[in-house]
C-alpha cells in the first residue's frame, strides 16, 4: 500500500518529526531509534504545517510486525521521548510531504501466521515494512526512503 500523507484539514505539508538520532546509511544521513537508558524507541509523527495536529505514523511498540505480535506490554509503557523535527539537507527547511509504503502479507496469512497473538480487528498493523519517501516543501529535494525499515 502506497499512500501520500494527507491531513485530515486538507493539507499535504507537515513536519517530520522522529527522536533526534540518525547514522549514515549509503552514503546518507537517516533518522534511527534512539537509545534511552536501556530501552530502544522509533517512531514517527507527522505535525500538520496547517493545523498543528500530530499524527502518529509508526511506533514500533505499537505497529508492524513486532509492535503487534511480539507486543511488550513493558516497553509500550515506557513514555515516548521528545520528538525533534526532520530538516532538509539542501535548505533546512522543515516543511515536507510525503510518500508512505507499507508492505504486509494479506489478512489470512497474517493471522495464520500471528496466531492468538494478533487481533483479528489490528491484522493490518502487523505489517512487515514501512518505508517513507519526503520532499522538501522549500526547496524541492527529493528523500527517496528516508525511512526505510523491517518491523519484524
Amino acid at each position: 500500500m502506497r499512500v501520500s500523507f494527507r491531513c485530515p484539514c486538507g493539507e499535504t505539508r507537515f513536519e517530520l518529526r522522529y527522536p533526534g538520532q540518525t547514522h549514515e546509511w549509503a552514503g546518507r544521513e537517516i533518522p534511527c531509534d534512539a537509545l534511552i537508558g536501556q530501552h530502544h524507541f522509533f517512531l514517527l509523527e507527522a505535525r500538520c504545517v496547517a493545523c498543528g495536529r500530530d499524527h502518529l505514523l509508526l511506533d514500533i511498540d505499537f505497529h508492524g510486525w513486532d509492535g503487534i505480535a511480539c507486543h511488550d506490554p513493558e516497553q509500550a509503557a515506557l513514555p515516548r521521548p521528545p520528538l525533534v523535527a526532520w530538516a532538509c539537507k539542501g535548505c533546512g527547511g522543515v516543511s515536507h510531504s510525503g510518500v508512505i509504503t507499507i508492505c504486509t502479507e494479506s489478512e489470512e496469512n497474517t493471522l495464520e501466521e500471528g496466531g492468538d497473538d494478533i487481533d483479528p480487528e489490528r491484522w493490518y498493523d502487523a505489517f512487515g515494512w514501512f518505508s517513507m519517501d519526503l520532499t522538501c516543501s522549500q526547496c524541492g529535494r527529493d528523500e527517496p526512503e528516508l525511512i526505510s525499515c523491517e518491523t519484524m
